[in-house]
């Protein structure tokens, strides 16, 4: 059982990474991509919302397959409909085709994280918290890969079909190693349904929609996610503007960012497994040292160094928030598991096409401090 809870654990760890690099790449790709499409760069940019719809589409119907089929097979259809849709966006030439593309990828997307939930709370139910934080970290280090990837295939073949190629291989690998024969380990709580008529289930549904703690346990993730996209999204240009230079010395801050992401989440994963701390004391403490944080940055983007070290904190500090919130969740309704993954991570998905908006208005016609200061409030 230890053996085979390990090899699934690396298969997620690899299917994390390829999504991390797949995902980020579009961004830093965005220039490129609006050159093949003959298109500016701000109508490029609807490349994202595509990406974004389509992920808030994909929760809801991959909530629906989740009491159909097996989280294994979900999570595969997410990874080949990810690694084939990948290799679109730096191949085609049609602005339809790209929007179209990316918006299925979303779906993907949205089938990987919804998958990857319900597989870990059944297999590592009994070190949820940590197993959600040592994964999550994978998809930073694939986002902090991915830019790299594209850096040196732009410079060397003049192509970045490689780069998004990759992410396609590793998606394709993980996808084959979960067709191995392993089933994880169910709760007898979450085997329930399998005797429960329509109605049943129907009242169950029902039910958990009528609670309040859900609800405000999505706003939480609509607010976390919208904060840690903005961020990403923004601090790059906040602080070229702020501290008026080009954008590649201004660049560093969003790769500080994501090394503090990433190493938050280990940090956050061992903390949880020497009991240093429970989830929500971790939760508590990383939402007001994020937010000091943010603020840090949004107060000091003219200044290069504070700008930078704050944006290492902001990410150490939000590291953990996501998979902490995502692990309370599970537990509290995990006898509707693939119902309530699809609630959280729907508000993760509309909070992707709100609050990034809301902050480019922001910095455009009040200035970068109060568009910084909306992300870490």
């Amino acid at each position: 059982m230890v053996s085979q809870r390990r090899i699934l654990f690396f298969t997620l760890f690899l299917a994390y990474i390829a999504t991390g690099i797949i995902s980020i790449l579009p961004g830093p790709a965005l220039s490129l991509i609006a050159e093949h499409t003959h298109v500016t760069l701000d109508v490029a940019g609807w490349l994202f919302t595509s990406s974004s719809l389509g992920f808030s589409c994909g929760v809801i119907l991959a909530g629906w397959l989740s009491s159909r089929m097996s989280g294994k097979y979900l999570l595969m259809i997410g990874m080949i409909v990810m690694g084939l849709m990948a290799l679109i966006l730096p191949w085609t030439h049609s602005f339809a085709l790209l929007l179209t593309a990316n918006f299925i990828l979303g779906i993907g997307f949205s089938f990987v994280d919804v998958s990857v939930n319900i597989l870990v709370t059944l297999a590592f139910h009994d070190s949820l918290g940590e197993t959600l934080n040592l994964l999550h970290s994978s998809f930073a280090i694939g986002a902090l890969i991915g830019p790299l990837l594209l850096s040196l295939f732009l410079q060397t073949i003049q192509s970045a079909l490689p780069a998004f190629g990759i992410g396609t291989i590793l998606a394709l690998i993980a996808a084959l190693l979960l067709a191995l024969p392993y089933t994880p380990h169910v709760s007898p709580s979450s085997t329930t349904s399998s005797t429960q008529t329509n109605s049943t289930q129907n009242t169950t549904i029902l039910s958990i929609f009528g609670q309040l703690v859900l609800w405000l346990m999505m706003l939480q993730m609509f607010l976390y996610v919208g904060a840690e996209v903005s961020f990403g999204d923004w601090v790059t240009t906040a602080v070229s503007q702020g501290a008026s230079v080009s954008l590649v010395i201004a660049a560093p801050a969003v790769t500080m960012f994501w090394i503090g992401l990433t190493s938050g989440r280990l940090l956050g994963a061992q903390l949880l497994r020497r009991g240093l701390l429970s989830e929500t004391r971790l939760l508590y403490i990383c939402c007001i040292g994020g937010g000091i944080s943010g603020l840090v940055v949004a107060l000091f983007a003219h200044l290069i160094g504070i700008a930078f070290g704050a944006s290492l904190l902001t990410g150490l500090f939000f590291g953990p928030l996501f998979p902490g919130i995502m692990a309370i969740a599970s537990r509290r309704f995990v006898h509707v598991l693939g119902l309530a993954s699809s609630v959280m991570l729907f508000g993760a998905g509309t909070s992707g096409i709100v609050l990034p908006l809301l902050v480019g208005i922001l910095i455009t016609h009040t200035g970068i401090s109060w568009g910084m200061a909306l992300p870490a409030l």
